[in-house]
């Protein structure tokens, strides 16, 4: 089901307009459309969150020839704007099941739930994962297909050796993207500042690493709550104080997920916070917070609930669903540029080379993914 947009000045533009700018400003993601092969033969069912950003990359492959099923990753992202320009197009938004009975023969997916709920002779020929939730669930299912990690892809080219070894698309859009845009829908949404606030984030990934240091930056008392003792000394060595989960839940003001994990903020760590909280959620999986645990909830402001747990009140932001999209705008368009670009080239590689691979999990070659980096756009 399609959402609204948030109320912001920049839904407010003309679709048509916005997309223009968008592909004035996601030069390599617009360069990589152009460089896909023809398609005629393909019938691309994709998982992602539908808005302008993930059409651009729809369009392209339609462009390319192929047969496009889009189903949304999460409801609450999904712009009913884009979904009727998409239509218009001949790329239907269907769900998980009408995707499978559609046979299609590649898959692209943040979060596998096409590929996981296909199974074994599915008729898929060679899939893509975008996230590290999805490949943790592929990796526990029944597959007879190779799929591709792009959440792993590393970056080598010259131009940019201080990342050399590092994931590309994990460090790039989930650090310094997913941080700064979801403390820029927190701020537009509640017309508040991390200024003096204590902000726990639980979980020091990418994306955590990412929510803190932007926290931390924009003036937040920042408290890290990560079980992994490599991780949690990462933070520690970042300067960030690490506490147990309970006790990083009674010292926030504001609580931020980011751990792609369901059930992380339990009933157990909601009735540790502290009145006046305000829980939200970074991660792909919007069941990080126990929602139902928080009881029935007052709207106070658009995207922000009040609800009374033991006498306090405890604000939840976005319903629990991914700030920054199901709240505002996601990531910014040239720093989700990157990324766009790489899902592109990678959709193209796999149906050229895809099926010269057996099942299973595979890291995506450097020539899948090289040209959309080196492409100037």
């Amino acid at each position: 089901m399609a959402t609204d947009a948030p109320p912001t000045a920049w839904n407010a533009i003309p679709l048509a307009d916005r997309m223009g700018w968008a592909r004035r400003h996601m030069r390599r993601t617009a360069a990589a459309g152009a460089a896909l092969p023809p398609m005629p033969d393909v019938r691309l069912a994709a998982t992602v969150h539908v808005d302008l950003k993930s059409a651009l990359m729809m369009v392209a492959c339609v462009e390319a020839g192929a047969q496009v099923k889009v189903h949304p990753a999460d409801a609450a992202t999904t712009r009913a704007d884009v979904v009727a320009h998409l239509a218009g197009l001949g790329i239907p938004i269907a769900d998980v099941a009408t995707c499978v009975a559609w046979r299609p023969t590649h898959t692209l997916e943040m979060g596998g739930d096409i590929a996981v709920a296909a199974g074994p002779g599915s008729g898929i020929r060679a899939g893509i994962e975008v996230t590290r939730t999805g490949l943790t669930r592929l990796a526990a299912a029944r597959i007879d297909h190779p799929v591709f990690d792009l959440d792993g892809v590393p970056l080598k080219h010259d131009l940019h050796n201080r990342f050399a070894g590092v994931p590309l698309k994990h460090d790039l859009h989930n650090r310094f993207a997913v941080g700064t845009s979801t403390w820029h829908a927190f701020t537009a949404r509640t017309n508040l500042s991390l200024h003096g606030q204590v902000v726990g984030v639980i979980g020091f990934g990418e994306v955590g690493a990412g929510l803190a240091h932007a926290a931390r930056t924009l003036g937040a008392r920042v408290v890290v709550a990560e079980p992994d003792p490599a991780r949690a000394t990462m933070a520690a060595f970042g300067g960030f104080e690490v506490a147990a989960l309970p006790e990083t839940a009674a010292r926030a003001d504001v609580l931020v997920t980011a751990t792609g994990r369901d059930n992380v903020v339990s009933a157990a760590v909601i009735g540790a916070l502290k009145d006046g909280c305000i829980l939200l959620n970074a991660g792909h999986s919007a069941a990080e917070i126990a929602v139902a645990a928080l009881g029935a909830g007052t709207p106070v402001l658009p995207h922000v609930t009040q609800h009374r747990v033991e006498g306090r009140a405890v604000f939840l932001f976005a319903g629990g669903h991914i700030a920054n999209l199901a709240a505002g705008d996601g990531d910014s368009l040239n720093a989700f540029d990157v990324t766009a670009a790489l899902m592109t080239a990678a959709i193209g590689w796999t149906v050229e080379h895809g099926t010269d691979h057996p099942p299973g999990i595979h890291p995506l070659p450097d020539a899948a993914w090289r040209p959309a980096i080196t492409l100037d756009g």
